[in-house]
């Protein structure tokens, strides 16, 4: 657990890290995979990479649904824990794993009952509609795992409990990884076929396996640890509707922020999936390598969310102020310098993608792109995830997160593909647009305090 923040000194930034470090950790290693998912599938060729691509955006925005929930709850846990008030946090995780299971069955259904419906949306690329429609069926029972593990996450890390949920992510990507290998391209021993080569049908199967050990590890391991968060069902159950209805006036804002930031990122991938399935290739590689990155501002966004949540909740409420002013500004700084990481890594594209030579070299361009936009990136992150929400500002973040991206970013896209016609790099400019004004309105947000309550 960590010590409480000295402001007179640095040390902020060490103990930023401290509480960082195992979520930096987690979401890398997811992310590696991922990207190592999208390297085994690029060996079958562009039509799977844009089938496996487009299929994740369906999960995309029910996993966004999920955070959103688990971001809920965090906000309440997180103040709770710093009044050391067990009855409500109990409360508060019987909340969340119950929305959280409504919501990803609910998901999983629709998923397996109407993958072609769900595809149309994003593409018009009949052959890559059929393949994606085949590995959504697949994956969609892994989205009910995924729930409960992001849920019993959350609750553990909001109680400064980081190493369980890392531990079980590191365990599931390695065996996804194995299990990709073995299900994707089969295994022959001796010149024997052991295992049949499935293709993106395989990458599903090694998901769901996954998936389903991940959410036992942090489940099982948080009441066999006796975690503050593990109850009896029954102190789960909420009656009380005073706290429900603060709980959802709350709650409810961060959830639509998800949904409603989610599906328009999903339609991002729709605007260049109609630009040709070339460009959705490339899209989905840029964003398979620049996620190796970004975890680490996510991490950090993370961890702000946690420690300042605490802090307010202990009362020290100047100190939380001055406290996000200097984590936004030394995430934002920090990604600005990440992002000129990311832009060599695309010399390393032709050795493990086998693609044309074409969608190499949109993609490049798109990494360069992103990559000079991860300072906004991050810092918008921090600002909404970490600090707006930690303080009880949900309205506003969610109002701030996705009216550029609605009402500016995704019409200009639009308009770029369907009516002006421009070059890939010239429709991903436009929607570009997004987090440089965003950022704009969370530095005025962040340095008026308007975004301090305390729950």
């Amino acid at each position: 657990m960590y010590a409480g923040f000295n402001m007179k000194s640095k040390s902020f930034i060490k103990n930023l890290f401290t509480i960082a470090f195992p979520i930096i950790l987690q979401d890398f290693l997811s992310s590696f995979v991922n990207m190592l998912d999208t390297v085994m599938v690029g060996q079958l060729g562009a039509v799977d990479i844009a089938a496996v691509g487009l299929g994740n955006q369906f999960f995309f925005i029910m996993s966004l649904g999920v955070f959103g929930i688990a971001s809920g709850e965090q906000i309440f846990i997180a103040q709770y824990w710093g009044k050391k008030d067990i009855d409500k946090i109990h409360k508060t995780t019987g909340m969340m794993l119950g929305l959280s299971m409504v919501f990803t069955v609910l998901f999983a259904l629709i998923s397996i009952c109407f993958p072609q419906k769900c595809l149309a949306i994003y593409s018009n690329d009949a052959e890559v509609i059929r393949r994606g429609a085949e590995y959504l069926r697949v994956v969609a029972p892994s989205y009910i795992f995924f729930g409960l593990n992001v849920s019993f996450a959350a609750s553990a890390r909001s109680v400064e409990h980081l190493k369980l949920p890392a531990a079980a992510t590191i365990t599931s990507v390695l065996l996804n990884a194995l299990l990709n290998y073995i299900f994707i391209f089969g295994v022959n021993l001796g010149g024997i076929q052991i295992i049949q080569p499935h293709g993106i049908i395989g990458a599903g199967i090694a998901t769901v396996i996954s998936r389903i050990v991940e959410a036992g590890i942090v489940a099982g391991g948080s009441y066999l640890r006796k975690y503050v968060t593990a109850a009896p069902l029954k102190e789960y159950i909420v009656k009380d509707k005073k706290f429900l209805l603060h709980y959802a006036k709350i709650s409810l804002p961060v959830l639509a922020n998800e949904l409603l930031w989610g599906s328009g990122i999903s339609m991002q991938s729709s605007i260049f999936a109609h630009s040709g399935t070339l460009v959705i290739a490339a899209f989905n590689i840029m964003n398979s390598i620049s996620n190796l990155v970004y975890p680490i501002c996510l991490g950090c966004g993370n961890a702000t969310a946690i420690i300042i949540g605490k802090t307010i909740g202990e009362g020290r409420t100047e100190e939380a102020k001055v406290l996000a002013r200097k984590q936004c500004a030394f995430i934002a700084a920090m990604a600005f310098c990440l992002g000129f990481v990311i832009m060599p890594m695309s010399k390393i594209m032709p050795y493990i993608f086998k693609v044309e030579a074409e969608v190499l070299s949109m993609a490049s361009v798109f990494i360069v792109m992103r990559g000079l936009m991860f300072s906004f990136d991050a810092f918008n992150m921090t600002s909404v995830v970490g600090v707006f929400r930690s303080g009880g500002d949900t309205l506003f973040a969610m109002l701030m997160d996705v009216g550029f991206l609605w009402l500016l970013a995704l019409p200009l896209g639009w308009m770029a593909v369907s009516v002006w016609h421009l070059p890939f790099w010239a429709v991903y400019l436009c929607i570009l647009t997004e987090p440089v004004c965003k950022a704009a309105v969370g530095v005025i947000r962040l340095t008026s305090n308007k975004w301090l309550r305390t729950l």
